[in-house]
């Protein structure tokens, strides 16, 4: 039996999403699909992968809940508090593994117990910098050219990928959304030669 594909989706509402957009991708087979459920579990996830194993698939939602790690739950709680903006820890997890920056960088760099954390997302960065990364989320017009260049989108690539990878949550989203997005990209990754 061939190897089947490895993703990892990291979404904030699953309890919400999973009886609605797992069932395809479980019927079809092809896949063993993992779900982290904040910004905690998912860099837990992606920096041992020798506990884990390596995902072959990446599926952000740009706006996670912080989980159990102090750093993210002062995160959170400071651009929440604020209003503004949502905190976005699942955009910052993306920058950070593709970049190795963060969209407010200052905040994280200064943060007390930053240098554990720095560890692991430098091991996470190493297996994941060039993997293919698709998202999936209400916040898809957020930063629209900075998700782009996130996902290595070059001007000629743009036209063809950009609505594949990039999914905007809304209502009406197809059951198999999900799965269509695993299926984009492995062609994403076919045509990159990945």
């Amino acid at each position: 039996m061939p190897r089947r594909t490895r993703v990892l989706w990291i979404e904030d509402k699953t309890q919400l999403e999973l009886a609605f957009l797992v069932p395809p991708v479980l019927l079809d087979g092809h896949y063993d699909l993992e779900v982290a459920h904040d910004a905690t579990e998912a860099v837990a996830l992606l920096a041992d992968p020798k506990t884990h194993g390596e995902f072959d698939l990446l599926i952000f939602d740009l706006d996670l809940p912080p989980g159990e790690w102090d750093i993210f739950a002062a995160f959170y709680k400071r651009y929440e508090r604020r209003g503004e903006e949502p905190a976005m820890l699942g955009l910052e997890l993306l920058s950070f593994l593709r970049t190795g920056r963060w969209v407010r960088g200052d905040f994280f760099t200064h943060a007390e117990n930053y240098d554990a954390l720095e560890l692991l997302l430098k091991q996470m960065r190493r297996i994941y910098q060039s993997k293919p990364i698709g998202i999936l989320s209400i916040y898809t017009d957020h930063r629209r050219d900075n998700l782009v260049e996130l996902l290595g989108l070059g001007p000629e690539q743009r036209p063809e990928w950009e609505k594949r990878l990039i999914v905007p949550k809304h209502a009406g989203l197809p059951r198999t959304a999900l799965l269509q997005l695993i299926r984009d990209l492995e062609g994403w990754a076919a045509a990159m030669g990945a």
